[in-house]
Formats: C-alpha cells, sequence, structure tokens
C-alpha cells in the first residue's frame, strides 16, 4: 500500500477527524458511547497513513499527539512533561537504548550452527561476542554465573517467562535460550525482521542475551551435554539511543479523601510499523484490532467520563508507547507517577476490543488473571459483562501492559475480546476487519462498572497466592 505522502496530510487527517462531524460537540456530551466517534479515531490511528505507528517511530508520536489533542478537548488535566510554553502537557517523552547489528548473527557449538530468524531469534543482546558452558535447568531454576542456559518449561507452559528470564538475567547468565512458543512461531517473520535492526538492551548491566530457540533447534541444544562451550557471535552497530511517547491526562477526584486514590485507565498506542521483509505486497501492519481498539476505548471512556459529574477518585487516562518492543512506556509510567505507588488502587488495561470471541457469549468481554484478584467479579456484580479469560494456556496476563503495574504491587487487569483471530500481528489487522458494533457496544458496556469504580470505597486487592 501507498506511504503517505507528507506528514502535513496525517495532521490535516487528524484536524478532520476531530472537527469536520456535524455535531461532534454535542455528542462529547452524552453519557453513551457514539459509534461516530469510534470511527474517526479507528479510521486516524489505523488507517494507512499512519504506517502502523511503529514502536518508537515519528509515526507514533503523531498518534501520541494526536490522542493527547483529543484529552485536551475532553477537558482533562494534562498530566505529562513541561510543554513548549513551560506548563505541564499530555505528552511523557521516554528516552531508551536498542543495539542493531552489522551482520547476521549466529548461535555456534561444534558443528551445530543457529542462524537469527532461521533456527532462532535473539530478543536481547548488549554486547558482540557472548560464549558460556551449557546449562539446563528447569523453569524457576538458579543459573550459575557466566553460563549458556536453557530453559526447560513444562508441556503446561510457564505462568510467567519474563519474570523467570528477568531473574536469570539478574544471576549473571550470559545467555538465555527458551524453547519458541505458539505465539512465538505465529509472527516470527516480522518479530525476526524486527529484531535484527532493534535489539532491546537488556536491563541488566552485565554482557548478555536472550534467545528464543524454534522447537528443532531446541531439541538440539536440548541433546547436549551440561558443560558445552556455546558461542553468540555478531558484530553490533553503534547503541541508537531512541525515544517513545505516551499520552496521559487525568480527571482529579472531588472528595477530599478519596482524591488521593488513582484508577488508571491505560491502553498501548503503538504497533510494530512496516515491515519490508513480510510477506506478500503490504507492509504497512496497521494495527486495527492491536491496539487502536484498545486505544480507542481509553479515549471514549475518558470523553464520556470527563462529561460527565467529577468522580471522587483520581482517573489517569494512559495510552502507552513502546508496548510492543518491550513495554517502555509503560515501565517509564509506573517508575515516574509523581505519587506514592500505594495510590495506585487499580488498572485496567484495554487491548484488542475490535472483535468478539467466539469463546465468550456475545457482547461480553474477558478479563484477563480474573481469578488472581477480587477486581473484575466485583466490576461483574455491577454490570460489567465480562468473565474469565477462555484462553489461559496464552497467558494473556502477562503479555500487556498490565503486567508491569501488577509486578509492582499493583491490582492490574487486561480488557479483551482477542479470539485468536490469525490477523495478529500482520498486515490484515486493518479497518475493515473492525466490528464496530461490538466495539462500539463493548465501550459502553464498561462505562457503568467503571463509574462505580471511580466513585466507591472499593478498593481491590489480590486473592492470596495470585500475586504475580
Amino acid at each position: 500500500m501507498k506511504k503517505p505522502s507528507s506528514i502535513r496530510a496525517i495532521l490535516l487527517a487528524g484536524l478532520l477527524v476531530s472537527s469536520s462531524l456535524p455535531g461532534a460537540a454535542q455528542a462529547s456530551r452524552k453519557s453513551h458511547v457514539d459509534e461516530r466517534n469510534v470511527r474517526a479515531s479507528m479510521q486516524f490511528l489505523a488507517g494507512d497513513a499512519m504506517q502502523g505507528r511503529g514502536s518508537g517511530t515519528l509515526f507514533e508520536r503523531i498518534a501520541a499527539e494526536y490522542i493527547a489533542s483529543q484529552f485536551m478537548q475532553f477537558g482533562l488535566e494534562p498530566a505529562g512533561e513541561p510543554g513548549w510554553d513551560g506548563k505541564p502537557s499530555y505528552i511523557q517523552t521516554v528516552t531508551n537504548t536498542r543495539f542493531s547489528f552489522d551482520t547476521n548473527p549466529t548461535l555456534k557449538t561444534g558443528d551445530l550452527t543457529l542462524e537469527h530468524g532461521k533456527e532462532m531469534l535473539i530478543q536481547r543482546i548488549n554486547a558482540d561476542n557472548l560464549v558460556g558452558n551449557l546449562q539446563k535447568i528447569d523453569i524457576g531454576g538458579k543459573a550459575s554465573a557466566g553460563a549458556a542456559v536453557f530453559v526447560r518449561v513444562p508441556a503446561s507452559g510457564a505462568s510467567d517467562m519474563n519474570a523467570a528470564t528477568q531473574a536469570l538475567m539478574a544471576s549473571g547468565a550470559s545467555i538465555i535460550m527458551i524453547e519458541e512458543t505458539p505465539a512465538i512461531r505465529g509472527l516470527w517473520a516480522a518479530v525476526s525482521a524486527r529484531t535484527l535492526s532493534y535489539l532491546v538492551t537488556p536491563e541488566s548491566g552485565k554482557p548478555v542475551a536472550m534467545v528464543v530457540l524454534g522447537k528443532e533447534a531446541a531439541s538440539r541444544i536440548s541433546a547436549l551435554n551440561d558443560g558445552t562451550r556455546i558461542e553468540l557471535a555478531g558484530k553490533l552497530a553503534p547503541e541508537l539511543r531512541q525515544q517513545t511517547w505516551n499520552a496521559v491526562g487525568k480527571i482529579t477526584g472531588s472528595d477530599k479523601t478519596r482524591a488521593a486514590e488513582v484508577i488508571l485507565l491505560s491502553s498501548h498506542l503503538d504497533h510494530v510499523g512496516v515491515q519490508e521483509n513480510a510477506p506478500g505486497s503490504d507492509k504497512i501492519f496497521n494495527g486495527a484490532d492491536d491496539d487502536a481498539s484498545g486505544t480507542v476505548a481509553v479515549m471514549e471512556l475518558a470523553r464520556t467520563l470527563a462529561a460527565g459529574k467529577r468522580p471522587k477518585r483520581t482517573v489517569i487516562f494512559a495510552c502507552f508507547g513502546s508496548e510492543e518492543a518491550g513495554g517502555h512506556g509503560s515501565r517509564y509510567f509506573v517508575s515516574n507517577l509523581g505519587f506514592p505507588k500505594d495510590q495506585l488502587i487499580a488498572n485496567l488495561q484495554f487491548e484488542m476490543i475490535g472483535r468478539p470471541d467466539a469463546k465468550v457469549k456475545a457482547e461480553e468481554l474477558w478479563l484477563t488473571g480474573y481469578e488472581r484478584s477480587n477486581l473484575g467479579p466485583e466490576l461483574a456484580k455491577r454490570g460489567a459483562k465480562i468473565v474469565q479469560d477462555p484462553h489461559p494456556d496464552q497467558n494473556f496476563f502477562f503479555r500487556s501492559d498490565n503486567i508491569t503495574l501488577a509486578r509492582q504491587g499493583i491490582v492490574a487487569h487486561t480488557v479483551s475480546s482477542f479470539g485468536l483471530h490469525t490477523d495478529y500481528h500482520r498486515a490484515s489487522d486493518e479497518l475493515k476487519t473492525i466490528d464496530f458494533v461490538h466495539m462500539t457496544k463493548s465501550i459502553g458496556s464498561m462505562i457503568e462498572p467503571i463509574d462505580w469504580l471511580i466513585n466507591s470505597d472499593f478498593r481491590p486487592a489480590w486473592v492470596e497466592g495470585k500475586r504475580p
């Protein structure tokens, strides 16, 4: 598909979205969600002109600025950094470091050579050549300093691979190898092309890499003896410092004692951008369902709640950048709250609500980690059409920005209706696949339960033993 001829065209499109609809101002004061508003924002965020809102790209920034402008029009208070005039804005700018390779890297041992993008994927790395002796451990096991660790995951899967690999990085392992999951295999080509250009720096300052092995490669590594020398070789280009952007607004609570309590409604605004190596003629990964749909949900909740009576509790609306590249936006947000962390008492992340899930009843949404806290059941009692995640094997609770906050002790879940459709992380995730009736009703169904939450005395809590 054609790329936009100029940024001016994109900005003009954004202005048309917010101003060309007759009666738009009147619609924004209604207490329900208008499908016209949903369509307008979706057409801007997920249209070809936005080039897939790639993490850390100019198009991601334009998306953030567009959302920020809408937050301003809705009457939200700015909750971001100082703007051009020195006053608070609706934008948070986040700087992160990434690496790229000059040459395609390989993992070698004896006569076995694995290439990135073919038999393996390198997800994180911060050094050119890494060497370690093979150590095979079970999930949750401890690694020896400098080891090349192969993590054995049970057939039932692991509840939080990310936490396990973070622990291994902290332990001093040099190379961490895990077997691919069905989700990773489904988007192998796109991920390999993207990570070859931008490899996320591990948070550990020690030389370390995290590698995903294809099933055959994992089998061959698993058959090797402990102590076998493993080498990950490839010439890194100079580090690249990149930015990502969050759009953040708020409504300060009206109650003197309750205003300090914060409810966060969030989404991620980025997707994977343009993938030149993707098969077929369409290289733009529009990300209509993932996650323009969730972002528009946050925008419409902001529009509706701002038009009503000011809630007792403070509500923050945040659309995070670079979720697809490692959750950089949400990690920055939770590390720079500007208020005590224990005042952030609940987070609802909205992710992929553009199509109904056949595994649940019509008009139902599901909540990741429903059984982990009492938040979902309490919202359901107040009319929320949310049920338990029907895809527990996919571990969705750990696959969106909510997990960043949950690991900090904040009760945080994701609202979704993703039915494992085949357009996930493909160029075919376009506007024509969105069920706008379902999406509009889904957003509208959450208004009254959330209105109860932001005005109630209820403070959600983790179920014993279920906190991540």
